[in-house]
């Protein structure tokens, strides 16, 4: 049972897994971006979480939704040429995975497709699952 001290919109996120997502960037180019993994996250009483690079205790049990995504290269003039991309499944990838808070993943994010979740495509999100089940990564 979810508690109040993360704000409502930690707890949503209107995109699922395999989502392909753009939005447009100020220099006028596109990316397509990738909803790899959502996970649902919930600390008991006194759990630290790391964001953005600062550390939060729980003062209650409470949950939180984190957004792995990859986002692509800045290489499309157009919503056509993208639509082209995600049709053809091409597109560079740049990073290949951020831990995201649900708010700032879905942020501008336009949805133009989707595409399954290739396993090869979880190696980050693999390895900071690890870290962060360690306690040792957070999330932006």
């Amino acid at each position: 049972m979810a508690g109040n001290w993360f704000p409502a919109d930690y707890k949503e996120f209107p995109f699922k897994e395999g989502d392909l997502l753009t939005t447009e960037k100020p220099e006028g180019k596109y990316s397509i971006n990738k909803v790899l993994r959502i996970d649902n996250v919930c600390l008991d009483v006194g759990q630290s979480i790391s964001i953005q690079g600062q550390v939060f205790m729980a003062p209650e049990k409470d949950c939180l939704l984190i957004i792995s995504m990859s986002y692509g290269e800045q290489e499309f003039k157009s919503l056509e040429e993208i639509n082209q991309a995600v049709k053809k499944g091409i597109w560079k990838v740049k990073i290949g995975h951020i831990p995201n808070r649900a708010p700032g993943a879905a942020e501008g994010q336009i949805l133009i497709g989707h595409s399954p979740v290739k396993q090869e495509e979880l190696a980050g999100y693999n390895q900071w699952k690890e870290l962060f089940s360690q306690g040792k990564a957070g999330v932006f």
